[in-house]
């Protein structure tokens, strides 16, 4: 989590003591697609490669479509595994060309012609400009140059919206409530299931919560790995519990920019 030690989970339940996360209660009857009773999207953050050797092949057994928030620095290594996996249906997006996590060197400037234009040209070059345009926070990091916190996430917002980004994930929150995220699609929550150890028990509650909620889990994976060896790892056999999970659910699984065009078009 941006700008503290406190771990992602600690910070949840702390907020949620302080009632700062809503309860647990339904959303307005406003159905999802094919009657489901919530929405996931699974997302891959860094474009990496054991994302495309070790995850690919269990979504696309499944038939679960995924989103990849590539930076440039990795993606170009492989970068027609890449434009294949666009073309079989995953949605691919914006996750900075460099993956800077410390940004109070950055002039507002700096930091959206070299790393936000940057990427997105990237993208569009590679995987055409008609893509819907999302955005993942490197390292969750929502704020840009110095100052106070809200002057410090206004400067990364205002770059975001000039360059027609239409929804932003960050790495902490529970599940997502439609109106909210309508409301305020550049700070969408992201869940992070095997942050801080390999097992499947927090991604399975929170994928409960959200079907309870009718909401909307957004999952953050980055490396999909043999072995967990730190944090934000996940093994393989953790990561493919984790899907068979929520293909088992009432859940619609779609990438986050089609959950977020549906939202928009649903709930506003």
């Amino acid at each position: 989590m941006a700008e503290s030690g406190i771990s992602r989970r600690s910070l949840f339940a702390a907020a949620a003591a302080l009632g700062l996360v809503a309860p647990a209660s339904a959303q307005p009857a406003r159905a999802w697609p094919n009657g489901a009773r919530a929405a996931v999207s699974l997302t891959y953050d860094d474009g990496l490669n054991s994302q495309l050797d070790n995850a690919v092949p269990e979504l696309n057994r499944l038939g679960l479509k995924a989103t990849f928030f590539l930076t440039e620095d990795n993606a170009h290594w492989r970068l027609s595994d890449w434009e294949a996996l666009a073309r079989d249906g995953h949605e691919v997006a914006n996750h900075t060309v460099t993956h800077p996590c410390a940004l109070s060197g950055y002039s507002a400037d700096r930091f959206e012609h070299s790393e936000i234009e940057g990427m997105e040209g990237y993208l569009d070059a590679h995987f055409g400009a008609d893509r819907q345009r999302t955005f993942a926070y490197p390292c969750g990091y929502l704020g840009i140059g110095h100052g106070p916190r809200r002057e410090r996430y206004a400067r990364y917002r205002r770059i975001l919206e000039r360059d027609s980004v239409i929804a932003a994930r960050t790495t902490a929150g529970g599940p997502n409530r439609p109106a909210e995220a309508v409301a305020d699609p550049l700070h969408l929550h992201g869940f992070e299931p095997t942050f801080e150890g390999d097992g499947v028990g927090p991604a399975i509650r929170y994928l409960n919560e959200t079907v309870a909620r009718g909401g909307w889990a957004i999952l953050v994976f980055h490396d999909v790995l043999p072995k967990w060896h730190t944090d934000g790892d996940a093994s393989v056999a953790t990561h493919n519990k984790i899907l068979a999970r929520v293909a088992a659910l009432d859940v619609w699984c779609a990438p986050m920019g089609q959950v977020f065009d549906y939202v928009e078009r649903r709930w506003r």
